[in-house]
């Protein structure tokens, strides 16, 4: 199976080479593709991937408004609506990076990749965020790395 990190931008202005187009991941296996997430950057572009299914993992404008205008291809979608929602007076959503590691170790997960890159990520020092977080991921017991636009990942 084959992993291609299409889009690894999340909901952020900023945008950089590496990090340009709104969340999405191919899955390849075979001869058959699945592309999960089709966020708004890729409006009237995922067709030429001619994916067989899309998968939406919730109805973030960065993970499915690639597909306002429908698709030719069976479309699931996880969640029917936003992640985003109130505990109180406090909204609440995405889990922190730290967080996710911490579920990784609990788990029995070895490896992290980090896909979806908010501003943090995109605006700074790449080289010294992946730095810090090997070391975060390291005190877990686990690999973590940060995807961009075009890696490619085998899975055997």
């Amino acid at each position: 199976m084959k992993l291609t990190f299409l889009g690894t931008r999340g909901e952020a202005e900023a945008r950089t080479r590496r990090h340009r187009m709104h969340s999405s991941l191919l899955l390849s296996y075979r001869r058959a593709k699945v592309m999960i997430d089709c966020g708004l950057d890729w409006l009237r572009k995922f067709e030429r991937l001619h994916p067989d299914a899309i998968v939406l993992t919730h109805a973030h404008p960065d993970h499915a408004w690639g597909l306002k205008n429908g698709a030719t291809c069976p479309v699931d979608a996880t969640l029917t609506r936003s992640f985003v929602r109130k505990r109180g007076h406090t909204l609440i959503g995405h889990a922190t990076v730290r967080t996710q590691l911490g579920w990784c170790t609990k788990e029995g997960v070895p490896r992290a990749v980090i896909t979806h890159c908010g501003s943090e990520i995109v605006t700074r020092d790449e080289h010294k965020l992946t730095k810090k977080l090997k070391a975060l991921a390291a005190e877990r017991g686990v690999k973590a790395s940060i995807a961009y636009d075009g890696m490619k990942l085998t899975l055997r």
